[in-house]
């Protein structure tokens, strides 16, 4: 791919406030104007998909238990969808690294869609725990397809932005999900005379949304994989020539996937269960603290600029804890609402940051395979957590739950620090910090 030139603007030292953002904003925006026609494309599509994630993040659990499933089941259906992740994330790293991205994409997209269907209409736990397995088996593919996808399709410029505009994405999905999804099940509901109805096609609805990717991964124009990405191998001998650097990348993200598996799948639940709150109100808070998350994930390349990115990974996450605190011990519901949407906030800030840096330290030929080990360590820590999760709910309740989370995210936030710290160092350029590779990481 052809590097666009564009000089990157930096703000000019004196000027008054009003000028500073001016002149930031302009920069982001030169940034933003650097993404190629593939990356466009690409967040296009997965923006597409992600909201049919989205809307089974907000509602599936909701609709399970109307069916009067327990926590402890929902956990293992959501942890299920985790195993299928895991299972498949290798394997996806070495296929796509081999054959072109377009006919997998596509094939994968049309069988998501037919799983979620299933998963919705046929109310048996053994049926939705197998196309649980399998949902999470197509979406290992659009995971591991992104960090290469975009490494392949940028440059040292905009690379940071990339990563953080496909997290937005992501983000922004969830907002188009949560704010409106509640009120189509409220509505539907009171039509139909059922609210188990208005659940069900509201998911219906997220599926044939997710369809429509189709449109833009076709028109993806995606080189066939360099014959340095061909070389992809897993051996007994490149894990001991890099297994340090793979363990470094995974540990911190395996321990944050711990916390967060044990109480994110539950927070629809905690509103419903603690304040009492109905779908349409949970909707719009998951509306507002995605809202958060897409403004904390396009600030976080400005924060990187200046912070590097390590330390905006770290500062971030730790900054979180006190508003996990408040969820877990507050019940005035305006105060715990602020909690949870400046933890969202700030929690995800770092997400797309860490993805980034992790395919900057990894050469050519393992970048398939570390952003699988990325997605693996999370995953499966998230299927692990997420089933014990519903057992400390069910048994303990939700604050014995949020202190074991706040415990593994301070533990994620110092080894990821003790790990990374002389990754970056300051620079002179527009980049604002540089990476600096080490095959001995």
């Amino acid at each position: 791919m052809s590097e666009l030139k564009m000089d990157v603007m930096k703000p000019a030292p004196g000027k008054n406030i009003t000028g500073r953002i001016k002149s930031s904003f302009n920069d982001y925006l030169a940034h933003l104007r650097l993404f190629s026609r593939n990356a466009r494309l690409f967040l296009t599509g997965m923006f597409l998909v992600w909201i049919n994630f989205q809307i089974f993040n907000v509602l599936f659990n909701l609709y399970l238990k109307e069916f009067g499933f327990n926590e402890s089941q929902i956990g293992l259906i959501n942890s299920s969808r985790g195993f299928g992740m895991t299972l498949m994330a290798i394997p996806a790293a070495i296929l796509l690294n081999r054959i072109r991205l377009k006919p997998v994409l596509l094939t994968g997209s049309i069988l998501l869609a037919i799983f979620s269907f299933v998963m919705c209409t046929f109310v048996d736990f053994f049926v939705i725990v197998t196309f649980s397995v399998l949902n999470g088996m197509m979406l290992a593919f659009f995971s591991v397809a992104s960090g290469p996808f975009f490494m392949r399709n940028s440059t040292i410029k905009e690379r940071t932005y990339l990563f953080s505009a496909s997290f937005a994405v992501m983000v922004l999905s969830g907002m188009a999900a949560s704010a409106g999804s509640g009120e189509i099940v409220t509505f539907i509901g009171k039509a139909m005379g059922n609210i188990i109805e208005g659940f069900q096609y509201t998911l219906y609805l997220g599926i044939i949304i997710s369809l429509f990717a189709l449109i833009p991964v076709m028109k993806i124009q995606a080189l066939s994989p360099s014959d340095e990405e061909r070389r992809l191998s897993i051996t007994w001998r490149q894990f001991k020539e890099r297994g340090s650097f793979y363990f470094k990348i995974s540990f911190a993200n395996f321990i944050v996937g711990l916390g967060a598996g044990l109480i994110i799948p539950f927070l629809n639940l905690y509103f419903r269960d603690r304040f009492s709150l109905p779908p349409d109100t949970i909707g719009w808070f998951f509306f507002s603290v995605t809202a958060a998350m897409f403004i904390g994930a396009l600030a976080g390349p400005v924060l990187a600029k200046k912070l590097g990115l390590v330390r905006t990974v770290v500062i971030t996450q730790l900054l979180s804890i006190p508003f996990m605190l408040i969820l877990a011990y507050s019940y005035t519901l305006p105060l715990v609402f602020m909690a949870f949407v400046l933890r969202g906030g700030l929690m995800n800030m770092g997400s797309p940051i860490v993805n980034n840096m992790s395919m900057e330290l990894s050469r050519k030929d393992e970048q398939g395979l570390v952003n699988a080990l990325l997605m693996v360590t999370w995953t499966a820590s998230w299927m692990v957590a997420t089933a014990v999760g519903g057992y400390f709910i069910n048994h303990f309740g939700y604050t014995f739950t949020m202190n074991i989370t706040m415990v593994l995210y301070v533990i994620s936030s110092v080894t990821y620090y003790s790990f990374f710290k002389k990754t970056e160092e300051k620079s002179d350029t527009s980049l604002g910090w540089s990476i600096i590779r080490k095959d001995s990481l």
